[in-house]
């Protein structure tokens, strides 16, 4: 996934007069921007650009513009009509989701409907069925895989063939038992490295549903790419997870809920342990087990866990990029995707700034005006 398709816009110019744009990889601002969009991407950003005769302005110079927010796990099939979760999530200022995990593929047909812009919504990318065992945690209505390794490698290459952009492949269970039982897990080691390898194979990042200790390390040995959501690590295998590139996507807003267990609480602090290690965090949400369009919820989370206000802005925009290989995404700069968010206040000073958007651009067409 190195390359974005784009629909065919009007060739009329947007010219934005941005009051503060932030850049995600130092957290700092430029003030007092035009930014000028044309065929779905950003023709030019200075604070001198001259705005063309008949161009559509959009005056946001009492707001802070940051790039399309990119939610790293969400269902669209879940919570709602799939149409109208992904319109809730765009309205949100995420211009870009990834659905992990669905019963059928016919999401991934709904998904090339969306990003051809035949129905509206954010950009899409997918994992197809969900791949994992019999009566496992993601049995969901009989799609669970009886049997050993070829059975998993089989829905792997049925999801890739399929068209799917990622593997979403289920290790343990949730938080509680993960915890309870920090060496189990559902998988074999010879199951779980086919799946890997199958995926790789067709070119495909795994990511995995995998939070106990034992699970992790499983993963690790098996070469996953990133973990769907947070888990239970301690040091050792922290730095395991930055060395090897492996990323995590906490989802602590829908995993922890307001619970103040143990269970709980160490999973927090274990997001915070791999942030101070270095590991690449993704802002994700599991969006249908959070409500679409409440994915700013994931940001205070993460923040109350003890992330940076700064690296909140990162793992939504230029390391979710980076860990889906969506490289014209997750900045604003000449030539990158025009999806572009202003929200009314500051995010390196209010963390509930992502609950209070006023524009979203998507793909150089506005979803949400001033």
């Amino acid at each position: 996934m190195t390359s974005l398709l784009l629909p065919i816009l009007a060739a009329q110019v947007i010219a934005i007069r941005a009051g503060r744009v932030l850049d995600p990889a130092t957290g700092s601002a430029l003030l007092n921007q035009v930014i000028l969009v044309q065929q779905g991407r950003i023709g030019a950003i200075g604070p001198n650009v001259a705005i063309p005769r008949g161009a559509t302005v959009y005056d946001l110079s009492r707001a802070t513009i940051v790039p399309g927010l990119i939610d790293g796990h969400v269902h669209l099939g879940i919570g709602g009509p799939v149409r109208e979760n992904a319109m809730a999530d765009l309205r949100a200022g995420f211009t870009t989701v990834i659905d992990l995990g669905a019963r059928t593929h016919r999401l991934l047909r709904i998904r090339d409907s969306i990003n051809a812009g035949e129905i509206p919504g954010p950009r899409v990318f997918a994992a197809g069925i969900w791949v994992g065992r019999k009566n496992g945690v993601c049995e969901f209505g009989g799609i669970g895989i009886p049997g050993g390794a070829e059975g998993f490698r089989q829905r792997v290459r049925d999801n890739i063939q399929a068209g799917a952009d990622v593997i979403k492949v289920c290790v343990t269970g949730w938080p509680q038992d993960a915890y309870a039982h920090p060496d189990a897990y559902e998988l074999p080691d010879s199951t779980l490295r086919a799946v890997v390898e199958a995926a790789h194979a067709g070119r495909r990042k795994v990511v995995a549903h995998d939070l106990s200790r034992g699970g992790v390390r499983a993963g690790l040995a098996a070469g996953i790419d990133g973990l769907a959501h947070a888990a239970f690590l301690h040091r050792a295998t922290g730095l395991q997870l930055r060395t090897r590139s492996v990323f995590m996507i906490p989802t602590l807003a829908s995993l922890t809920a307001g619970d103040t267990s143990a269970a709980s609480r160490r999973l927090a602090r274990s997001v915070e342990l791999a942030h101070q290690q270095g590991v690449r965090l993704v802002f994700g949400t599991d969006g249908g087990v959070l409500p679409h369009g409440q994915n700013a919820r994931e940001f205070v989370a993460m923040y109350e866990a003890g992330v940076p206000l700064t690296e909140l802005l990162r793992a939504a925009t230029t390391n979710a990029a980076r860990a889906f290989g969506l490289d014209s995404l997750g900045q604003i700069a000449q030539g990158m995707v025009a999806d572009i968010v202003a929200l009314e206040t500051d995010p390196r000073e209010d963390v509930r700034a992502y609950q209070k958007v006023k524009f979203v651009m998507s793909r150089g067409q506005v979803v949400v005006g001033p």
